[in-house]
């Protein structure tokens, strides 16, 4: 992990991996790493591992009123592994905003790692 595990070590690491079944439908995002207010999350990694394929897109956004996409899959992305390296710095997400996933069907089967740390980037309340 070299670099990426820095960040983790300093900040407060808030990876995550969960299961997506066929029957999963996240057409509404659904929040995976939640928002605290005055923090920034970033983004190191997404590892999806496709298990069972379809036609639908995996976005992976922050909750922004115009959300900003981080990550996503083509349709019908293939079984295996497809992963997004954004580096030991991280994608930022939106300050105070949470970390979504959203699909556009329900069908794909796998499961989904996302290695991520969150930061104090804004005044906090005393």
């Amino acid at each position: 992990m070299g670099d990426y595990s820095r960040k983790l070590d300093r900040y407060a690491d808030v990876s995550i991996s969960y299961t997506v079944l066929a029957a999963t439908d996240y057409s509404t995002a659904q929040t995976i790493i939640a928002a605290v207010t005055g923090t920034t999350i970033y983004i190191q990694k997404i590892l999806v591992a496709v298990t069972t394929d379809n036609a639908a897109t995996q976005l992976f956004q922050d909750s922004s009123t115009t959300p900003i996409e981080i990550a996503k899959t083509k349709a019908s992305p293939g079984l295996g592994p497809i992963l997004f390296d954004f580096g030991p710095d991280g994608f930022a997400c939106t300050e105070s905003k949470a970390f979504q996933h959203k699909m556009s069907g329900a069908g794909l089967a796998g499961s989904i790692t996302v290695t991520a740390y969150r930061r104090i980037t804004g005044t906090q309340a005393a």
